[in-house]
């Protein structure tokens, strides 16, 4: 399946803003939540406009498969971090 021009630029924005954006605040988020802290409302507010986001993405994944592993490990890490929190606050 071939990308249009749409498609390709729109894919080309989402892939760079989670290389520049979304990886490195998720990265430190899930170390946060791994040295035992849970998420405050600013973590919690930006994991919201991310859900927000994601389901715009759905629509795209569903006309590119081949983009799907990527985004399904991208929600990966997500679940990972609230999972923790949770986790970390039901400990304290």
């Amino acid at each position: 399946m071939s990308l249009n021009e749409k498609d390709l630029g729109v894919i080309t924005v989402l892939l760079k803003r989670f290389e520049t954006e979304r990886l490195p605040r998720a990265q430190a988020l899930k170390a946060k939540v791994d040295n035992g802290y849970i998420l405050d409302g600013a973590d919690l507010s930006y994991l919201e406009l991310v859900l927000t986001d994601s389901h715009q993405v759905l629509g795209l994944i569903k006309k590119h498969p081949e983009f799907a592993t990527l985004a399904k490990a991208a929600i990966m890490i997500y679940e990972e971090i609230m999972s923790k929190s949770q986790q970390n606050s039901q400990s304290q």
